[in-house]
């Protein structure tokens, strides 16, 4: 089994799809400081159902999601997708792809999908602990982590160690089996509880049962009458219905047709009536009308000057022009200005309006003139031409506005015949309508008659439903079977029914379940005592599993734990060129609350792991006293002995090589091309060695959009790079 690809969409620095495949045994991640190298490693974590944030570098779960820059827009979810090459059958599933994917979104909601389907966490740690990956994830080093096992105390120690080893499957069944075990004490005492109240209540339900039989033959006959009435009255209702129906079905029929015919006729007057856009028109005939009779006074006033002038004596000479001005002053002006006295004094806007429409007309005439005059003079032109023109054009457009006039009342007179029309239409069509809604109104009253009469019907049916519940029998049982008082009245059956009903009372009142609720009772009774003899099978199965667990994981940690121990030592003499590396098993205290629980099982002791060193040429033999570069070069050792013995099915190196000098970079190297023919190696590094000994190098940048992008090399072709 290996880790083919690793797909991001929207996860931190990459806001786009970004697809890494590792066709390698070795791959390497490299790039600039702050360029999304480790978000790499967080989102492998992240996939494989990591819950700490703190671990993958965020505060809330939100901040996992691409949060935008000023030239990309923010987004709405994330998305990691791991696919794993399950050909050989690593993980139990019916495919040869195993493919992971967790997706969050911005209202925190986390989903998980396996080849997908949508699963629960759950599931994801349980498939995930049967090939050695567990909680701590000890397969992937973050970046400032290569000390983590160093840091990590004694018990924190064996539960790495021992996911390494594979026992976190066995731990979570044996972690499921005390949960079981534990529901099953529980379940066991509240069952003994149950039997032990339930015994006194047997006894007194067995003495009323063997009273209740002697009732038995009484309720069975009163059983017959409650199941007599019900069919009998049934039967009348139900016929009584059916002719209700029939009544009202013609009634009925006939009012969908006289309400359809109403509402035939409804649409048809509202379709008579006058549109607005035929109101309209008529208004604006009306309006018409009206300008071209005030056009046509306006005409006449104007021909009646005219006339007025060429009556005048013609101007002839220059001199004359002062005696002119005076008299068309005397004959204006005055006027005017009696006219304009007379607009005030008026209190209709519209008489005012004609009023200084007139006005100003006449205002307009008496410039012209005394323009005339005054170039007459001047230039010798003849005034009485000019008018008799204007005089001729005036009458010609007085005779057009005549005939406009006459063609206009035509239209009008028109329209308001046709709207009459329409009024005497729509007035025929209101009597059908009067008609045929009295005759509805009358069908109406015949078919509330029938909904009173149903009404009765239905208080008779309640009435019915009343006495089946007060029989306490099954409305199936009561509706089925023969029975032998058919022939008589319902009213009749319904004196019996309390006649037999008051007997059972004289017999002592039982209820008639007691009979029911004692064998209910005695069921119930050897139902408990059985489960108490299955949960106690179940108990001693539970022990014996969680036995077997315990002395599996036991063995299987001792056997992994000495080859751990083996290879530690080995790493440890490899890379520091001697000395002596060691981890121990050693018991733990006891926590303060268990030590004043006098309950505690005194022989129950829980041990952890402790790591003893001793360094070459120097008098260091304990992990306080280390420098940090040679912290960083026992943790590696220590996981790579742990590799070395149950391989992952892959290991992600986030700088786990940082704090490395030349000389133990190259031995961290040669340890990485030993420890890549046993797993899968996924490597985040700045140093050279590490490099030389990937398959594929992926290159990771940022830009100014603040995105993560890759750029990726083949070991053969960076080989024939450097051959040019």
């Amino acid at each position: 089994m290996r880790l083919q690809s690793l797909k991001l969409s929207g996860f931190k620095s990459f806001a786009r799809t970004t697809v890494f495949d590792f066709p390698s045994e070795i791959s390497a991640i490299v790039g600039p400081n702050g360029s999304g190298k480790s978000n790499v490693a967080e989102a492998i974590r992240w996939a494989l159902g990591e819950q700490s944030l703190k671990t993958i570098r965020t505060r809330r779960g939100e901040d996992l999601i691409f949060n935008g820059s000023p030239k990309v827009p923010r987004m709405g979810k994330a998305a990691v997708t791991l696919t794993f090459d399950n050909s050989d059958g690593t993980l139990p599933l019916d495919f040869g792809k195993a493919i992971l994917e967790r997706k969050i979104f911005r209202d925190g909601v986390n989903e998980y999908y396996l080849n997908g389907s949508q699963v629960r966490l759950k599931d994801i740690v349980e498939l995930l602990a049967k090939i050695g990956l567990g909680e701590t994830k000890h397969n992937i080093i973050g970046q400032g982590e290569v000390d983590r096992i160093l840091g990590a105390s004694p018990e924190e120690r064996r539960e790495i160690l021992e996911e390494a080893i594979g026992l976190r499957l066995y731990q979570l069944k044996k972690r499921e089996a005390e949960r079981k075990l534990e529901e099953t004490h529980t379940n066991i005492g509240q069952v003994r509880l149950l039997v032990k109240e339930i015994t006194p209540h047997l006894k007194f339900l067995k003495s009323q049962a063997d009273k209740a039989e002697k009732r038995e033959v009484i309720a069975q006959e009163l059983k017959s009458y409650y199941r007599a009435y019900v069919q009998k009255e049934e039967a009348e209702l139900d016929a009584e219905s059916r002719r209700l129906d029939e009544e009202a079905g013609p009634a009925t029929a006939k009012l969908k047709v006289l309400e359809k015919e109403i509402a035939g006729l409804g649409r048809r007057m509202e379709d008579d009536k006058p549109s607005a856009s035929e109101a309209a028109i008529l208004a604006e005939k009306e309006s018409e009308l009206a300008r071209l009779e005030i056009e046509r006074r306006e005409l006449e006033r104007e021909l009646g000057r005219i006339e007025g002038r060429l009556e005048s004596a013609p101007i002839s000479a220059p001199s004359e022009v002062r005696k002119i001005e005076i008299s068309l002053v005397e004959k204006y002006i005055r006027p005017i200005r009696e006219a304009l006295r007379q607009a005030l004094r008026l209190d209709s806007i519209t008489l005012l309006k004609q009023q200084l429409e007139e006005t100003i007309s006449n205002l307009g005439l008496f410039l012209d003139d005394l323009l005339h005059s005054k170039t007459q003079a001047a230039s010798g032109q003849n005034l009485d031409d000019r008018l008799r023109q204007e005089q001729k054009r005036l009458q010609a457009r007085l005779t057009e506005l005549d005939s406009s006039l006459a063609a206009s009342r035509q239209d009008l007179a028109r329209g308001l015949r046709n709207v009459r029309k329409l009024e005497e239409e729509i007035r025929g069509e209101f009597q059908r309508l009067r008609e045929r809604e009295e005759e509805a109104s009358a069908l109406r009253a015949v078919l509330q008659e029938k909904s009173f009469q149903k009404e009765r019907l239905a208080t008779r049916r309640q009435e019915l439903e009343r006495i089946a519940e007060e029989s306490g029998i099954e409305r199936q049982d009561l509706q089925s079977g023969e029975t032998p008082f058919l022939a008589m009245a319902t009213e009749e059956i319904k004196r019996h029914i309390e006649r037999v009903r008051a007997r059972l009372e004289e017999i002592g009142g039982i209820d008639q379940a007691v009979l029911k609720e004692y064998r209910d009772t005695r069921t119930r009774h050897e139902f408990l005592e059985r489960e108490i003899e299955d949960l106690s099978s179940a108990k001693k199965n539970l022990d014996e599993l969680i036995g077997e667990l315990e002395e599996r994981m036991e063995r299987d940690f001792k056997e992994g734990f000495a080859r751990i121990k083996s290879e530690f030592h080995r790493y440890f003499r490899i890379i520091f060129g001697g000395g002596q590396g060691t981890i121990a098993v050693v018991p733990l205290r006891r926590a303060t609350a268990e030590a004043e629980d006098e309950s505690a099982d005194e022989g129950e002791i829980k041990y952890g792991i402790d790591i003893d060193v001793d360094l070459p040429r120097k008098r260091i033999k304990g992990l306080a006293m280390l420098s940090g570069g040679e912290r960083a070069l026992v943790s590696i050792a220590l996981l790579f002995a742990i590799t070395a013995v149950n391989p992952p099915p892959f290991l992600v190196l986030d700088e786990t090589d940082a704090a490395l000098d030349e000389a133990n970079s190259q031995k961290y190297a040669a340890i990485l091309k030993e420890l890549a023919k046993k797993t899968q190696l996924i490597l985040i590094t700045h140093n050279r060695e590490t490099m030389k000994q990937a398959g594929v190098l992926y290159g990771v940048t940022m830009g100014d959009d603040g995105i993560s992008k890759i750029l990726s090399l083949k070991l053969e072709e960076a080989e024939s790079y450097g051959n040019r």
